[in-house]
């Protein structure tokens, strides 16, 4: 995906609508239509902060990013693209040209979920992505990331407690309430003016529920 394609292009997009739905629901809840229409992929993830809502999408899908220069390009596992708030990997005389990941293969299906304080123009208060695939039997976790805007400080990253939790364990009530405990374990998220960090913790909670919920049911759906 070229580091230029609008949020609008990735609305619009019946192919991600119908193999991504995370990057579709994300889109949807990108600010308003006119934003929409100037905010690119590339920008999103220059931005480097919490608040950047595709950040956790590409991170679920695993993605890489490839950096351009008169030297050369070299790509960079989007986990190792951070290195703060507003600090990246990106060298001075090097630009984002694109970011690239695998569909989702098998019994797979993504979703995302994000709270802030309006309906629209949402400044992130709690985002995640999933991405989970499962086995044949179309109950056990074969493979899931699950990643959010901010798990410890202030950066999106892995809940990778959560994630090696559910592996090889099937999706139900009991799976689902241990691993809302393992996440709340994992998590560390400080208070500001816009909400408190037990408040983040507990939202999380919920989301991890429902997106493991609405994934695994889309896949026995549609398997």
């Amino acid at each position: 995906m070229g580091a230029l394609t609008t949020l609008t292009d990735v609305l619009e997009s019946p192919l991600l609508r119908e193999r991504l739905s995370a990057l579709h629901e994300a889109a949807e809840l990108f600010g308003a239509p006119q934003v929409r229409n100037v905010a690119t992929v590339g920008g999103n993830i220059c931005s480097a902060a919490s608040s950047e809502d595709l950040i956790p999408v590409f991170m679920a899908l695993g993605a890489k990013v490839k950096l351009v220069s008169a030297k050369g390009d070299r790509t960079v596992p989007l986990e190792r693209f951070f290195k703060g708030k507003r600090a990246t990997e990106m060298k001075p005389s090097e630009i984002l040209a694109e970011v690239s990941f695998e569909a989702p293969k098998g019994k797979s299906w993504t979703g995302f979920e994000k709270l802030g304080r309006r309906n629209m123009l949402i400044m992130s208060l709690v985002s995640m992505a999933m991405s989970l695939t499962v086995k044949e039997d179309l109950q056990t976790v074969a493979a899931a990331r699950i990643a959010m805007n901010r798990v410890s400080g202030k950066m999106p990253a892995l809940a990778v407690k959560t994630q090696d939790f559910l592996l090889g364990r099937k999706v139900s009530p009991e799976t689902i309430a241990q691993a809302q405990k393992v996440l709340a374990s994992e998590l560390s998220l400080t208070s500001d003016f816009r909400a408190s960090g037990s408040y983040r913790t507990e939202v999380a909670q919920v989301y991890l529920k429902r997106l493991l919920l609405r994934c695994s049911g889309r896949i026995r759906g549609s398997g």
